[in-house]
């Protein structure tokens, strides 16, 4: 009976010795961006939402585009980061308009631009539209260009000498990082997301 107790109280502790490190690896991981800003939509609100980020970091939130961004700058500018990361373009392929691929390719280059003439030192890394579930592509066709817009993400990337990430990828593995809507995610995606960005950092 009392080694069943020494090992129920060891495996106690060795789960809370576990949960204590993953905190403070989570916590190295993120200490690296502080003085860098999230801009983006609801998915990249996710990261203030989940406390993986403080609020100040993060300048996003449902609905975003890039031409909303874009007038919206005067926020960023005022925090003045070393580094931004953008994640836009979720919300600009549901764009009710002729061409929604033409509007974001123009309100994005407009918004680096304008990040590059108001920001000169900061550094400007795109990040790619991140996946949805098949059930959520039932959901709203529309997702299926999502690698399209990706493309269109990396001729901005040239053409404008901005740095690009992939981040879809981590969504692949494993699938059930997805939240139950399948476009939005878990909390453990966003700790992946920043070590991901940090190898690019």
């Amino acid at each position: 009976m009392k080694k069943l107790m020494m090992f129920f109280l060891m495996g106690i502790l060795l789960t809370g010795m576990t949960a204590c490190g993953n905190k403070k690896a989570e916590k190295d991981v993120a200490a690296q961006f502080t003085n860098s800003v999230f801009m983006g939509d609801s998915i990249t609100e996710g990261f203030a939402i989940n406390e993986i980020l403080p609020e100040e970091c993060v300048i996003a939130g449902a609905g975003a585009t890039a031409g909303f961004t874009y007038d919206d700058i005067g926020a960023l500018v005022a925090k003045n980061p070393d580094n931004v990361f953008i994640m836009l373009g979720s919300v600009d392929i549901l764009m009710p308009v002729d061409d929604p691929k033409e509007l974001f390719r123009n309100d994005l280059t407009k918004l680096i631009n304008k990040i590059k003439e108001e920001l000169p030192d900061c550094k400007i890394y795109l990040q790619s539209i991140t996946p949805v579930t098949q059930e959520a592509l039932k959901q709203e066709p529309r997702y299926e260009r999502i690698e399209e817009y990706n493309e269109l993400l990396k001729e901005l990337r040239d053409k404008l000498s901005v740095n690009y990430v992939d981040i879809g990828a981590l969504a692949e593995e494993p699938p059930d990082l997805f939240a139950e809507d399948g476009v939005h995610f878990k909390k453990e995606f966003y700790t992946l997301w920043l070590k991901k960005l940090s190898e690019s950092l």
